[in-house]
């Protein structure tokens, strides 16, 4: 069986974007290692400004990013898109494979529309699962308030304030700050069934906007059997297809914050412990027609991912070294060896026993990254 595995960020654009490189690419890369280690033909894209990581990728053919419908014109038996939803890529992506007949390995166009719409989301979702209070346009100032983009990705654009702003053509919600723990959940769903794969912690700063780090896989705590059922309702109620993610902030009960009908940076941490290779149970389930298995997991991931606090200049001879340590999943995106404050500078995984043993395994991975690149430790932060 031949698949395609389509990433926006690192494969499909003209321009990549140096912030949301590294979590593209882990993400790509552990999907192609999935369905090629479970003995699949696979095809994939690549910017041809990265040719230097194509052998970081496990495919069988690797084509270029303007070469989508050559991918498509031999017709792979199925297909799994990872793309931002926020600005429509990931339904248009997936509709323009289906009109081919192309099995989608992923949500149908109507669930990606809804979900990529917080607004819409929000009010799909009432009733069903607990949610903070949420406004189209603010209440008077004075409480803090989380304003988002009504149709955004991850932290992009997430902020709080304490004023009473009206987004131009409804371009913003704004919700009740909830006070508590971020976690998420990774699923796996099929008409109206679905398995809890995993409950994780996110790693989420909020010093006025908010910005991911990483996060712990598992993450057992004692609002979880809660947060599995409000996952279920959800991807049930957007009848969702496929692997997703589900945000909640853990107060006194678990508050959903959003759905991605995709797969998520989460997994890239969850892929060494899932005790099952990801590529099967999506064939079984979406093209076999079988029920979605819950399979064990084995240890514990830590994902990080290390930002540089000034502008630095990188040692780029030794980006490719990058790969001889497994823990470094991703490389950075700085084709002119330069990465801005603030920038990723890889995405990295450490796995062990326990959450303990994999952090401190997984530090010191990073500094050895760190230095191997020729950058001062104390301009990177990892939390």
């Amino acid at each position: 069986m031949r698949v395609l595995i389509l990433e926006s960020i690192s494969g499909l654009r003209q321009k990549i974007e140096p912030r949301l490189f590294p979590e593209g690419f882990a993400m790509l890369r552990a999907m192609t290692n999935e369905f090629s280690e479970a003995g699949f033909d696979v095809t994939s894209t690549l910017n041809r400004g990265i040719r230097d990581f194509e052998d970081w990728l496990n495919v069988d053919e690797l084509l270029h990013n303007d070469e989508l419908d050559s991918a498509i014109k031999p017709k792979p038996d199925a297909a799994l898109i990872i793309a931002p939803d926020a600005e429509g890529e990931l339904e248009q992506i997936t509709n323009k494979l289906r009109e081919k007949r192309i099995p989608v390995l992923g949500a149908k166009g109507s669930s990606i529309r809804i979900s990529r719409d917080k607004w819409k989301t929000h009010n799909t979702l009432k009733q069903k699962v607990t949610q903070p209070t949420t406004w189209e346009i603010p209440p008077n100032a004075g409480e803090s308030l989380v304003a988002k983009p009504r149709q955004g990705a991850g932290c992009e654009g997430i902020h709080l304030t304490s004023n009473r702003i009206h987004s131009p053509s409804g371009e913003m919600i704004f919700q009740e700050f909830i006070e508590g723990v971020h976690t998420s959940s990774c699923l796996l769903t099929k008409g109206g069934e679905s398995s809890v794969l995993s409950v994780n912690k996110q790693m989420i700063t909020q010093n006025n906007h908010f910005k991911y780090w990483g996060g712990e896989i598992p993450f057992e705590n004692e609002q979880m059997e809660a947060q599995i059922e409000f996952s279920r309702k959800a991807a049930e109620a957007l009848d969702l297809d496929g692997y997703c993610g589900v945000d909640f902030v853990i107060g006194d009960v678990p508050y959903f914050m959003e759905l991605n009908p995709r797969i998520t940076t989460s997994f890239v941490g969850l892929a060494p412990i899932l005790q099952a290779n990801l590529g099967e149970l999506l064939i079984n389930t979406l093209i076999e027609d079988n029920s979605p298995l819950k399979p064990r997991l084995r240890g514990c991931s830590i994902i990080k991912i290390p930002r540089v606090l000034r502008n630095v200049k990188l040692d780029v001879d030794k980006l490719k070294k990058l790969k001889q340590i497994p823990e470094i999943i991703s490389p950075p995106f700085a084709p002119n060896g330069r990465l801005a404050k603030g920038s990723p500078l890889f995405l990295a995984v450490g796995c062990d026993s326990n959450s303990r043993k994999a952090e401190r395994k997984l530090e010191s991975k990073i500094k050895r990254a760190i230095s191997s690149l020729g950058v001062d430790l104390n301009a990177v932060d990892w939390h």
